[in-house]
């Protein structure tokens, strides 16, 4: 698989019992700019309402800046086919040759560069998610593909706290669900379910992510409270999602 990534050397990239869950819900809905002080730790989520779309003015354009292809409808009624899974701790990350990431960099991990499609907009979403495994490649992913705005600065600077105090705690998570909810070609908002097993229940934690289209790649675009997407909460189960993950390719 390496041989399939490009290699970005000059761009600076949750094993514990039930009390540790709402930690790990705090990170990995701080991945698209749910800060810490919005959500008191020990509570527990609950499926939030849609929020106000953003309003943020996407630059066109069509290949990948590592020159994947923009071929694509505007839907996605199923997962892509071309999918690999690789550890990243205790999560997977997915990889698709012809979607992205088209590029990782080696010194700092961030994955990035993906097709101008409803596909590649997923993997961009998922890997910011799964990047939640480590805060400091959180970190140095939203410094790299965040819009910039006063939102993303107050996403990062929850995150360079975590990283300051040596957040690393982790539970077993696994990617295991998504849905398409826009697409407009030059902005796209997802849908990431992911499942946590803390030994007695499999817990359901949504988040979405709104992208734009930037200069190549999909961006996240980060509301000036430093909250990104309109969906984050907890679900009950699968239903109304297209199940995804590593059992499934």
């Amino acid at each position: 698989m390496k041989d399939q990534i490009e290699t970005d050397d000059n761009n600076t990239w949750w094993k514990t019992p039930r009390f540790l869950i709402s930690a790990v819900l705090v990170a990995m809905l701080i991945v698209l700019g749910v800060v810490l002080w919005l959500w008191p730790d020990g509570e527990e989520p609950t499926q939030a309402a849609p929020a106000p779309a953003t309003t943020a003015e996407p630059v066109a354009g069509g290949e990948s800046t590592c020159g994947l292809d923009a071929t694509g409808g505007t839907t996605l009624t199923k997962a892509p086919e071309d999918v690999e899974w690789t550890a990243l701790g205790a999560i997977y990350a997915p990889f698709s040759e012809e979607h992205g990431p088209g590029t990782v960099d080696e010194s700092t991990g961030v994955r990035s560069c993906y097709s101008h499609t409803p596909e590649g907009a997923l993997l961009a979403t998922t890997n910011m998610l799964t990047a939640s495994s480590d805060p400091e490649l959180l970190l140095e992913t939203t410094r790299k593909l965040g819009v910039e705005s006063p939102g993303k600065e107050i996403a990062i600077g929850g995150l360079q706290e975590r990283v300051a105090e040596g957040d690393n705690s982790s539970v077993p998570v696994q990617i295991a669900g998504f849905r398409l909810l826009s697409y407009t070609g030059d902005k796209a908002t997802v849908e990431v379910v992911a499942a946590v097993d803390d030994g007695t229940e499999k817990i359901y934690i949504t988040t979405a992510g709104d992208l734009v289209w930037h200069e190549g790649d999909w961006r996240f675009q980060f509301q000036d409270d430093g909250s990104g997407g309109p969906v984050s909460g907890r679900v009950s189960d699968l239903s109304g999602y297209i199940e995804w993950g590593p059992s499934d390719g």
